[in-house]
């Protein structure tokens, strides 16, 4: 009984990760042949977690994607992160330096996640909002992070881009190494544009990044210019806080 029971817990763990790490909503068969269960199986598993809110189904292309409950994990999870509270003063000296919003995104599995924002007072100001989930090879966030991300993890992301694009990052990636920094202009939001360097933890790896954003006509790459050097003092402090 214990042994079925446990392989029932196994099966819905496996189903949810393989939801996290993959891009795009999945169908009953793309899941069932991915990971060896079968469709039954996997519809009988798949309508039980749809039931607790830990997936959603598409009511049009009856494809499955993570539920929104996990936003409130994430949320509760970043809350008892013992280390936010070490530097989220920096973040708001940042803020309060550049006047544009401050955001700490996360590398969790192969995103980046918005787990600290400190919103601009400015009138016209960007806001990401906390939560925000966004793929790693867009933005100047996901790109530094991708940039100092070990060789297999790396591959991952970039193996499911058309080759076009796949080859044009991987330049962009080697100048982001060289540089420390990445700059994005009206890339993922029109009129908006973003700084953004890498933080790194134990044993030097790659662990999410520090944007600074706002609006282009007044936060852009000439108005950036003289807060590189800050932006970098501030990720060099935090990552050794955090060694």
């Amino acid at each position: 009984m214990n042994t079925k029971i446990s392989s029932t817990v196994q099966r819905a763990i496996k189903i949810i990760n393989h939801l996290n790490e993959t891009p795009g909503p999945q169908g009953i068969k793309d899941i069932s042949e991915k990971l060896d269960i079968s469709p039954p199986i996997t519809h009988r598993m798949l309508t039980t977690l749809k039931l607790e809110g830990l997936v959603f189904q598409d009511s049009v292309s009856k494809k499955y994607s993570l539920g929104t409950v996990f936003i409130d994990y994430a949320n509760k999870i970043i809350t008892d992160i013992p280390f936010i509270s070490l530097i989220d003063s920096q973040l708001i000296d940042l803020r309060d330096e550049t006047q544009e919003t401050v955001g700490f995104y996360m590398l969790t599995s192969m995103i980046r996640m918005c787990v600290i924002e400190h919103v601009s007072n400015q009138e016209i100001s960007r806001k990401a909002g906390v939560g925000n989930r966004i793929p790693l090879h867009l933005g100047s966030s996901g790109r530094v992070i991708l940039a100092f991300l070990n060789g297999d993890l790396q591959a991952q992301v970039l193996n499911i881009l058309p080759e076009e694009e796949r080859n044009s990052l991987q330049k962009k990636l080697k100048t982001i190494e060289n540089i420390g920094y990445s700059i994005n202009e009206e890339e993922l939001t029109k009129n908006v544009a973003a700084l953004s360097a890498p933080i790194f933890g134990a044993k030097g790896k790659v662990i999410g990044a520090i944007s600074v954003s706002g609006p282009v006509f007044r936060w852009n790459k000439e108005t950036m210019e003289q807060y590189i050097p800050i932006l970098l003092k501030t990720t060099e402090n935090i990552s050794k806080s955090l060694y």
